[in-house]
């Protein structure tokens, strides 16, 4: 048994390890929720006399606390529930791949492999959570319609927002409906809202949080306020929207620039290595592959820039 035939087991191994230690947290994670769930079930059905504000109030207190894990809170705003399964289907195909990789290639084949399915996955996720936040902050001008409209006629903040998250719509609904347990377990509007956007990266939502807290404090005409803000939302969205189609080109040139040279790179080590083993045997070639990844780190770096600025 070869010495590469040993790493790439050793790869392999530690894989599953990951795999399994996932699956761990997953499934401890599912005891603490069933053990919350019970608890909450138990407290409810001891204080049965008492009014539905203080069962809703133990329910907050008690919900799964999801933000205390970075890769939950990824998740979170992707709008994906973390369980065994999700984790068994992220790690599975790429146990898969890797072992198909140091079958038919070499360890640069399985370092390629795993990179790039790693690049995949996040990529996918990141997509998904950047379009469940673009559809939150199309929504949020609605929202304020109908909270000011409420507030109009009588109703004052509080019960007007409760009133509004009723009417709402997913994925906004399920931030709105996190921020109004918390505001019936005792805490403040601004701050849940605030915490909610932070959580969820919706700085519109803050200012919203701000507004709303200046008027609980000090009164005024906040559903004037609102009401500007949701004209100022639809305004700023309908430029956005222009901006983005008129900067599309340039935009996607950007990350065609960016990250071809990078999968092309991949694409290399995956297939065809021995090119790259030679180079690196080679102290001129080990040059020429530094002084490559190092002007394409900066390249892509400003490249990102320009995609961004536009």
């Amino acid at each position: 048994m070869t010495a590469l035939t040993l790493w790439l087991m050793a790869g392999a191994i530690l894989l599953l390890a990951f795999g399994i230690l996932l699956w761990q947290n997953a499934q401890l994670h599912q005891r603490q929720d069933a053990t919350s769930a019970f608890v909450d079930q138990q407290i409810r059905s001891m204080a049965s006399q008492q009014t539905s504000t203080d069962d809703v109030e133990q329910n907050a207190v008690l919900q799964p606390r999801i933000e205390s894990n970075i890769l939950r809170r990824f998740l979170l705003r992707a709008g994906i529930i973390p369980t065994p399964i999700f984790y068994a289907f992220l790690v599975l195909p790429g146990i898969v791949l890797t072992l198909l990789a140091a079958m038919f290639g070499g360890i640069l084949s399985v370092i390629g492999t795993v990179f790039l399915y790693v690049t995949l996955i996040y990529f996918r996720l990141w997509l998904k959570a950047m379009r469940r936040h673009q559809k939150m902050v199309r929504q949020l001008p609605a929202f304020l319609d109908t909270m000011v409209r409420l507030t109009i006629v009588g109703n004052s903040l509080e019960s007007a927002f409760q009133a509004t998250v009723l009417s709402s719509e997913a994925p906004l609904r399920d931030l709105l409906d996190r921020a109004n347990r918390l505001v019936q377990a005792g805490m403040d509007l601004e701050h849940a809202l605030m915490q909610q956007a932070r959580l969820f990266h919706v700085i519109e939502l803050e200012l919203i949080a701000a507004v709303i807290g200046v008027a609980l404090r000090f009164g005024g005409r906040a559903d004037m306020v609102l009401e500007r803000m949701a004209a100022f939302m639809r305004d700023r969205e309908y430029a956005q929207n222009e901006l983005i189609a008129l900067s599309a080109e340039t935009r996607l040139s950007a990350w065609i620039l960016g990250f071809l040279p990078i999968g092309l790179g991949v694409f290399m080590i995956i297939f065809n290595n021995k090119m790259f083993v030679t180079m690196l045997d080679d102290p001129i070639g080990k040059n020429m592959l530094i002084g490559a990844a190092v002007l394409e780190i900066i390249g892509a770096y400003w490249l990102y820039r320009l995609a961004k600025s536009v």
